[in-house]
C-alpha cells in the first residue's frame, strides 16, 4: 500500500471562472470550516444557470466529502495539492472520532431529508391496533424499567427479562403487537446507528432479534445479510481462492494440487455444460479445433461488446430518463414469464457467454494436460520480493497462469454466488448497546433460524444471471457457508472480538481474518455520489454501466470512477479513503473454507436461537449486569432520547450531550 501521507494533485477539468473560484475558496478556507463552505459553493453552483453546473457542483462535493476526513488542500500554480489525514498518524481514538463525525454529516443530512422525516414521523404517530394505541415507541425499550429489571434479577434467573428471539423480516408481515411492517420496524431502528442507510440490491434478507421477556416485545437488535462481494481480496487469500493460496497450500500439501486439478475440472464442465452454446458454436462453425473455437469465441465476445455499447448510446437517446431500466429489462413471453432465452441472446449476455466458454474451454484444455504431481504447479512458479518487506507470486508461463486463474474464477463464482453472504447490518438497538446487544446479534447468526430462513426464501428463486448465461430458468441451492464482515472502523471492533460458542463437537466464532485496503465509498454522501454520477452519464452521452451482471463487478465503483476522472481526479485517490477497515469471517461448519476452496458441497445443522441466546446469557449478559454503571446508562434510554438521535426533538441537534448520543449508537 502507498504511503497515503503523500499528497496528490487534483488538476480540475472545470472552466476558467469556476476553476477560479474554486481555487479562491480552497485559499481562504480551512480547517472545520473548510466542508461546509464548500457544501454551500456546491448548492450555489447547481442553481446557477451553467452549461458547466454539474462538473462545479460535483468537484466542490467531492472536496467537501474529503475536508470532512480532515484532509488538507493547499493551492500552487493553479493545482491542488490534496493531503490525506493517516488513520495511523493521529491515534486510534482521533481516527474514530474523524470518521464518525464525517459519518454523521451523511447521516444527518438524510435524516433532514423530507421523505426520511416523514417516514420516521409516522413511526411515532398513534394508531389504533386490537383496541389499543401504538406506535413504534411500544418497541423501544424502556431503559429504566429494564436496568430496575436487571437489578432485581441479576443474582437469579436473567432469563425472565431478556429473551431473546429472531424475526425474520418479510415485506409482507406485520409486529403482531403494532401492526408495524415489520421491514418498516428494521428500517426505523437502523436510522439510529452513525452510517447512512442506503437499501442493498441483489439478494437481501433481514432480521429482528427482539425480547420475549418484556411487553411488546421490544427490539434488541438488527440484522442485515446481503450478496457477498465478488472482490475482497483477503477474503478470497483466507478462503483459498487466489492464485498465491493456493501456491501456498500446494507447497504446504503436496497432494493438494491433485485434489485442486480434479474439482477444477469437475467445476469447470459443470460451468460450461451451465451455459447455452449452441448458438455460438454454429456461429464461429464447431468446435473441431479448440485452440481456434477459443480464438474465434473471443472475437465475437469483442464484436458483441461493441454491440451492446451502441444499444446503450441508442436507448439513452431515445429516452435519457428511462435508459436504466430499459438496460435491465428481461425479456418477457405474451405469458409474461421471463424469456430466458432471449435475454441470453442480447449483446450482454451473449458477449459474456462467449467470454467464459472460451476461458473454460482454455482452461479444461490445460488442466487436463497437467499431471497430478504438485510440480505441475510449483515448476511454473516463483516467490519473489515485492519491494515493501513481502513477497509476490510470478507466473514463469502464460498458460499454467490462466488456466488456475480460470480454475478459480469458476469454483469462486460458485461459493460467492450462494454459500458465501455478507453481513451489512449488526449490532443493538438503543437500551441494548451498554449490555452488549450487539455480541448478541452477532451470534444470532450461528443458529439454525438464519440458515432456515434464508433456504426459505431463496430456495426456489430463479437465479437471473444463471438463466440469462443458460437460456433457461434456473436456481440453485442456498445452504450457508461462511458469513464475512467488515467493521466501519479500522481500529477494531469489540462487538465481534471473542465472540464464540460451543454447538456439539464445533467451536463456533467471530475470527479476524485481515484488513481491507482502505477503498470504498464509506466516506461519500449520497449527493456526491448523484452528483458524479450525473457527469459521467451527461460526459458520455450514454448510461455504461446498469447495475446488470455482465457490465461487471461493483457497478457503483465503477460509475464512480468514470465521474471522477472525467472531472480530473485520480479516482484511487479519492475512492482510497485512508481508513483500513477490519475483515471478520464466520464458518458455519468445521469444513467450510476447504469445502469453499474446492467447490464441495457442505451437510451441517446450527444451533437454535435459544441455545445461542442461553449462551450469549451465561457469557456476556451475566456478567455485564453486575457493573452498576452499565445499569446506569442502560437506565438513561429513553424514547425521547432515541427521538433526539433522529433529530425528531425540540431539543437543539448541536447540542453535544445529543451528539454524543448518536456516536454511541453507531456500529
Amino acid at each position: 500500500m502507498p504511503n497515503i501521507m503523500v499528497p496528490r494533485e487534483y488538476r480540475p477539468r472545470l472552466p476558467t471562472e469556476p476553476l477560479k473560484r474554486l481555487l479562491a475558496l480552497l485559499t481562504t478556507q480551512s480547517g472545520e470550516g473548510l466542508s461546509p463552505a464548500l457544501r454551500a459553493a456546491a448548492a450555489r453552483a447547481a442553481a446557477a444557470n451553467t452549461p458547466w453546473k454539474a462538473e462545479e457542483q460535483a468537484a466542490l462535493l467531492v472536496l467537501a466529502d474529503l475536508a470532512s476526513l480532515g484532509w488538507q488542500f493547499k493551492v500552487v500554480r493553479g493545482a491542488i495539492y490534496m493531503l490525506p489525514k493517516s488513520v495511523k498518524d493521529v491515534g486510534s481514538r482521533v481516527a474514530k472520532e474523524m470518521l464518525r463525525e464525517s459519518l454523521l454529516e451523511a447521516r444527518d443530512a438524510q435524516l433532514r431529508e423530507d421523505s426520511t422525516r416523514s417516514f420516521l414521523t409516522g413511526m411515532h404517530r398513534p394508531r389504533s391496533h386490537k383496541g389499543r394505541e401504538v406506535s413504534i415507541e411500544n418497541l423501544i425499550e424502556d431503559g429504566a424499567d429494564l436496568a430496575r429489571a436487571l437489578r432485581e434479577h441479576r443474582d437469579g434467573d436473567l432469563g425472565r427479562v431478556v429473551q431473546p428471539y429472531l424475526q425474520f423480516v418479510d415485506s409482507s408481515r406485520r409486529c403482531e403487537w403494532t401492526g408495524l411492517s415489520l421491514m418498516d420496524v428494521w428500517r426505523y431502528f437502523r436510522h439510529t446507528w452513525s452510517l447512512i442507510y442506503r437499501p442493498t440490491p441483489g439478494r437481501t434478507i433481514n432480521f429482528l432479534v427482539r425480547n420475549a421477556a418484556r411487553p411488546d416485545h421490544p427490539v434488541i437488535g438488527i440484522i442485515g445479510l446481503a450478496n457477498a462481494v465478488f472482490q475482497l481480496s483477503v477474503r478470497d487469500h483466507w478462503i483459498g481462492w487466489t492464485p498465491e493460496s493456493l501456491v501456498e497450500k500446494v507447497e504446504e500439501e503436496p497432494g493438494y494440487w491433485d485434489l485442486f486439478r480434479q474439482r477444477g475440472l469437475t467445476c469447470l464442465r459443470l460451468a460450461r455444460d451451465a451455459i447455452r452454446t449452441d448458438d455460438l458454436f454454429e456461429e464461429i462453425g464447431g468446435t473441431e479445433d479448440p485452440t481456434q473455437a477459443i480464438r474465434r469465441l473471443e472475437t465475437l465476445a469483442f464484436a458483441q461488446g461493441k454491440a451492446r455499447k451502441e444499444e446503450l448510446k441508442a436507448e439513452f437517446e431515445a429516452d435519457e430518463r428511462m435508459s436504466a431500466k430499459i438496460a435491465r429489462k428481461i425479456p418477457r413471453l405474451p405469458s409474461g414469464e421471463p424469456d430466458w432465452r432471449a435475454a441470453s441472446e442480447s449483446p450482454l449476455f451473449k458477449r459474456k457467454r462467449a467470454e467464459v466458454v472460451a476461458d473454460i474451454m482454455f482452461a479444461e484444455s490445460a488442466l487436463g494436460s497437467m499431471g497430478p504431481d504438485a510440480g505441475e504447479l510449483l515448476d511454473h512458479v516463483r516467490w519473489v520480493p515485492d519491494g515493501k518487506g513481502g513477497r509476490r507470486l510470478r507466473w514463469l508461463d502464460s498458460t499454467t497462469e490462466r488456466a488456475c486463474k480460470g480454475a478459480l474464477r469458476e469454483i469462486k463464482k460458485n461459493g460467492v454466488a450462494t454459500r458465501i453472504l455478507d453481513v451489512n447490518v449488526c449490532g443493538a438497538a438503543p437500551g441494548y448497546r451498554e449490555i452488549l446487544g450487539g455480541k448478541l446479534a452477532a451470534m444470532a447468526l450461528f443458529s439454525e433460524e438464519v440458515q432456515a430462513a434464508y433456504c426459505a426464501r431463496y430456495d426456489d428463486a430463479v437465479s437471473e444471471i444463471a438463466s440469462a448465461m443458460a437460456g433457461r430458468a434456473v436456481s440453485k441451492p442456498t445452504r450457508i457457508s461462511i458469513l464475512t464482515t467488515t467493521s466501519l472502523y479500522g481500529v477494531g471492533s469489540s462487538q465481534y472480538n471473542r465472540v464464540r460458542m460451543s454447538s456439539g463437537d464445533a467451536v463456533l466464532g467471530w475470527k479476524r481474518i485481515g484488513e481491507t485496503e482502505g477503498f470504498g465509498t464509506v466516506h461519500m454522501t449520497r449527493q456526491t455520489i448523484e452528483a458524479v454520477r450525473t457527469v459521467a452519464v451527461s460526459r458520455q452521452g450514454m448510461r455504461t454501466v446498469n447495475n446488470r451482471f455482465g457490465e461487471g463487478t461493483s457497478p457503483l465503483l465503477r460509475q464512480l470512477r468514470e465521474g471522477l476522472t472525467m472531472l480530473g481526479f485520480e479516482s484511487d485517490d479519492v475512492l482510497r479513503h485512508s481508513n483500513n477497515r477490519i475483515v471478520y469471517a464466520l464458518e458455519l461448519h468445521p469444513q467450510a473454507r476447504r469445502n469453499l476452496a474446492l467447490d464441495m458441497d457442505n451437510s451441517s445443522s446450527n444451533p437454535p436461537m435459544a441455545e445461542v441466546a442461553r449462551s450469549w446469557i451465561d457469557r456476556w449478559l451475566s456478567m455485564r449486569v453486575r457493573n452498576d454503571k452499565v445499569l446506569d446508562r442502560t437506565a438513561a434510554c429513553s424514547v425521547e432520547y432515541v427521538k433526539r438521535i433522529l433529530g425528531l426533538s425540540d431539543v437543539d441537534p448541536e447540542d453535544d450531550s445529543i451528539r454524543e448520543s448518536a456516536l454511541a449508537h453507531g456500529f
